[in-house]
């Protein structure tokens, strides 16, 4: 998933620069998850403040593109879970072999 797009045309300039870094977390083969989540929380809590802040009208538009967004972090998310998960039982039945042969 390396052609993420995270900023859209209503893209704050402080959510911009955050967006940056998640993009460059996320250019390593295996990111950090821990510093994945955080930079999540992070842009959730830019997001909620700038709503707050932003008339009616554009309030709408600005969540209607980042709706997408969301939606394109929470599929990666997926991957990552998936790839954690395949880690992890590969990591189970290696050790399970190991435990046979001793």
């Amino acid at each position: 998933m390396k052609n993420l797009t995270l900023d859209h045309a209503l893209t704050p300039p402080q959510l911009q620069q955050l967006n940056q870094t998640l993009l460059e977390l996320l250019t390593d083969d295996s990111p950090n998850e821990a510093d994945f989540l955080k930079l999540v929380t992070l842009r959730d809590e830019i997001v909620q403040a700038y709503l707050a802040e932003c008339r009616e009208d554009a309030r709408k538009l600005f969540a209607q593109a980042e709706l997408q967004v969301n939606g394109a972090l929470v599929a990666y998310a997926n991957t990552l879970f998936k790839a954690s998960l395949r880690d992890l039982t590969g990591l189970i039945r290696g050790r399970k072999a190991v435990k046979k042969y001793i």
